[in-house]
């Protein structure tokens, strides 16, 4: 609790001032050890934009966040509070099998997705109520947001020939979210071992970056973590487990980075950053995003989703389960 109360204060403000330095260029990466590169993060990265009319009819454009492919055909995971405007005719409803055209139509405003030097239009294909997503709020404690799932699977337009380059998502444990209750109670814990990860994504007024640190906070249902400035391990635990003592809790995430993928060091998936500051990130874990919208059941739409290690892929249902 006493945790809980720490993190409610200093959490998500998406403040500006910056307590460690973002990776923005290939040397920089390739001096972290990671066994993937920058290009090869850039092709897997998506930039959303959002294009508006103002007063006098003309269109213009604002990065509005952050997203990441999970296939070859194009399908992508991002916060649904950056996909909001889309869905706001859909927001009474969860949908497995959507097809909510988000750059189209008479509308006023409409999305499209960067991918390194290419654009596309999009689709959201699976999303839950708003209630559940977000439940209409801008700022969100560390309890709303682990009871919250504020992701959407939307998919890029294209003519099919495209193949995607996209993040590895490695096997999981089945039903360790339990999907009747996914806003049950939860104590913060601390993560063992604390995990490595790279945050990915698009700020405000920046180019494509990425920020280093590690997982420290979690529960027991790994719905998400957190990325914390506050010490929770002994220095006799660190040294066990060979991290340095002078490690720098905490990871720094910048506006509109929201929704881009949070992956460990050998490029699989950990989950998506949905919030944060200069010094704390809220993580929602891959696995909750796959027990949601994806089963392993045949009674599904045709395999789109391969893990690592199975020979069996993910599908997705024609219907929406418990939520």
């Amino acid at each position: 609790m006493q945790i809980l109360l720490y993190l409610t204060i200093f959490l998500f403000s998406w403040s500006s001032p910056a307590l460690s330095n973002l990776i923005s260029d290939a040397k920089d990466l390739l001096n972290t050890g990671v066994k993937f590169n920058w290009p090869e993060v850039r092709s897997k990265s998506l930039k959303i934009l959002l294009e508006y009319q103002n007063e006098n009819g003309t269109w213009q454009r604002a990065n509005l966040g952050s997203g990441f492919l999970i296939s070859s055909d194009g399908l992508f995971v991002t916060a649904y509070h950056v996909m909001k405007f889309c869905l706001e005719s859909q927001k009474e409803k969860s949908r497995f099998s959507a097809s909510v055209d988000c750059s189209g139509g008479p509308s006023a405003i409409r999305y499209k997705a960067e991918n390194g030097d290419r654009e596309f239009e999009v689709q959201i294909v699976s999303h839950l109520k708003e209630v559940d997503s977000t439940n209409g709020k801008d700022i969100h404690t560390p309890d709303e947001i682990i009871k919250h799932r504020d992701f959407v699977v939307g998919k890029l337009k294209s003519d099919g020939a495209i193949r995607f380059s996209h993040w590895d998502l490695r096997d999981f444990e089945e039903n360790k979210i339990n999907l009747l209750h996914p806003d049950a109670d939860f104590e913060l814990t601390p993560l063992l071992p604390p995990k490595r990860v790279f945050v990915v994504g698009y700020p405000k007024d920046r180019d494509f970056v990425i920020s280093e640190g590690f997982l420290n906070l979690t529960e027991k249902n790994s719905r998400g973590y957190f990325a914390a400035d506050y010490k929770v391990y002994t220095p006799a635990y660190l040294e066990s487990q060979g991290i340095s003592l002078d490690t720098k809790w905490g990871i720094r995430v910048e506006n509109h980075m929201s929704g881009g993928a949070v992956v460990d060091a050998s490029g699989y998936l950990v989950g998506l950053v949905v919030n944060g500051n200069h010094q704390t990130a809220g993580i929602l874990s891959i696995e909750n995003v796959l027990e949601t919208f994806f089963s392993r059941t045949a009674n599904c739409i045709r395999p789109i989703l391969q893990l690592s290690s199975r020979y069996d892929p993910l599908s997705r249902p024609h219907a929406l389960g418990p939520v």
